[in-house]
């Protein structure tokens, strides 16, 4: 217990110090969005809620708040700043992921909406989406959007408890529906696998080789204070597996989550150390909101 109000409160410094900045650091994210250039370019908007820029073209996946989550953030003019949006890519319904009021903020916009099936009727009907603007994906048929090539696949959003926890039984398999995408533009393909728990790569499409992979660390339930959490290794070896040239870890920092559920730098290391054991001279690096990856 007092390793988890030490981490608590620690926790609780960073979200005061995250949301007096904001203003700041949101302001400088969508300058360097809106900004004209060449370069291929994804910011972290949240832990693991990307706005990206590929060949000229302004995308985003599972866009999200830092008010949603962290309630005294300031909130901004989303609608105003969010304007170049071409297309949307969401991926599940869980909170850190799907923030209905910023959708509902953006509905007017002329942003063409990739909504799966299994958050379709929650979508249109509490953020009132236009459905002749939304596009429902499916497994392994690719969508063409301005020169940029979208294959939806069946996200890993499963985990199998080996003891009962939180009303679900051992064994019993525990999550919900989730899209992962792979990205295809300028000759550059990246992987965005979304949130996993099971680490089997076998269980996804073989895409073949990819430029990068956007890695949403996750290293068991309830485990982010031991040394050495349980699923380091698979989450690595998984990763690996997928064989990318790039490694991106995120979903650091996700403020909603209490500290034995909270991913941060020291767990980035852990997981860097171990990939370059595994994998020598494999890139790997991470990013938090407000980050900058080049493609």
């Amino acid at each position: 217990m007092e390793l988890f109000l030490a981490k608590q409160g620690e926790i609780e410094r960073r979200q005061a110090e995250v949301a007096a900045s904001y203003p700041a650091r949101w302001s400088q994210i969508i300058a360097e969005w809106s900004h004209p250039s060449e370069n291929d370019c994804a910011w972290l908007m949240y832990s693991a809620n990307y706005l990206l820029r590929t060949a000229g073209v302004r995308w985003g996946i599972d866009p999200l708040r830092l008010k949603h989550r962290l309630p005294k953030a300031s909130e901004e003019d989303f609608a105003r700043d969010l304007r170049g949006l071409s297309f949307v890519l969401l991926t599940h319904e869980h909170g850190d992921h799907l923030d209905i009021e910023l959708l509902r903020a953006l509905r007017n916009l002329p942003i063409r909406w990739i909504v799966p099936e299994a958050i379709l009727q929650q979508v249109i009907a509490e953020a009132g989406l236009p459905e002749g603007r939304v596009t429902i994906p499916q497994v392994l048929q690719p969508i063409e959007i301005q020169g940029i090539k979208i294959v939806p696949f069946e996200g890993l959003h499963w985990e199998t408890p080996a003891s009962r926890q939180a009303g679900v039984e051992a064994g019993e398999l525990n999550g919900v529906p989730s899209m992962g995408y792979l990205a295809e533009f300028g000759g550059k393909r990246w992987l965005f696998p979304g949130d996993t728990r099971t680490y089997d790569v076998a269980q996804l499409p073989n895409f073949g080789p990819v430029d990068g992979v956007f890695a949403h660390l996750w290293l068991g339930r309830g485990c982010a204070l031991l040394d050495r959490p349980p699923q380091l290794d698979a989450f690595c070896r998984f990763y690996i597996n997928l064989k990318p040239g790039a490694i991106v870890v995120t979903h650091l920092e996700e403020f909603g989550r209490q500290a034995d559920d909270y991913w941060d730098g020291e767990h980035f290391r852990q997981v860097s150390a171990r990939i370059r054991d595994l994998a020598p001279g494999m890139r790997v690096t991470c990013a938090v909101m407000g980050d900058r990856v080049y493609f």
